[in-house]
């Protein structure tokens, strides 16, 4: 059997009056480059999923997070690099603290939901499952999806709970 490239990760959607805080990812990164995301990374080894949400937030934003919603579960799987991210997309609302940039990772922007799904450099992944992340629906989505190279989605599938 050949062993697995597996990565355990988040994404946070920080909510502040009527704007989500989203990551401009830097040109330059080696995974999805000048794709529009939110913040996040990785779960650290024996990690809650909140405990790693705030941990992650402050280190990218210096914002602390209130009232988290796991909204989504998903994986996806991206061919030209054989690496797999099983991941959690979270809610939240913004707590305090001063945003502050990371030239390293790219460019942290606040905007609407409308303006974020308008923008063509958005996650591919997000442009099916954001309308219900960001809604008032409280059930929790399980997708897949597979990327070809960069934000090239070929496959995506929400799964059924029947």
């Amino acid at each position: 059997m050949k062993n697995r490239n597996i990565s355990i990760t988040l994404e946070c959607f920080i909510k502040k009056e009527d704007k989500y805080l989203m990551l401009h990812r830097h040109k330059d990164k080696k995974i999805m480059p000048g794709i529009l995301m939110a913040p996040g990374g990785h779960r650290e080894f024996n990690e809650g999923l909140f405990e790693a949400a705030r941990r992650e937030v402050m280190e990218e934003t210096g914002l602390t997070i209130k009232n988290l919603r796991v909204r989504a579960i998903g994986n996806a799987y991206l061919k030209d690099l054989d690496k797999e991210f099983y991941f959690h997309m979270i809610v939240s609302d913004y707590s305090n603290g001063v945003l502050r940039q990371n030239v390293d990772d790219g460019e942290f922007v606040w905007m609407t939901k409308e303006e974020i799904l308008n923008k063509s450099n958005l996650l591919e992944e997000l442009k099916r499952i954001l309308p219900r992340i960001l809604s008032d629906e409280t059930e929790i989505l399980s997708y897949k999806a597979i990327y070809e190279s960069g934000n090239r989605m070929t496959f995506f599938q929400i799964e059924s709970k029947a």
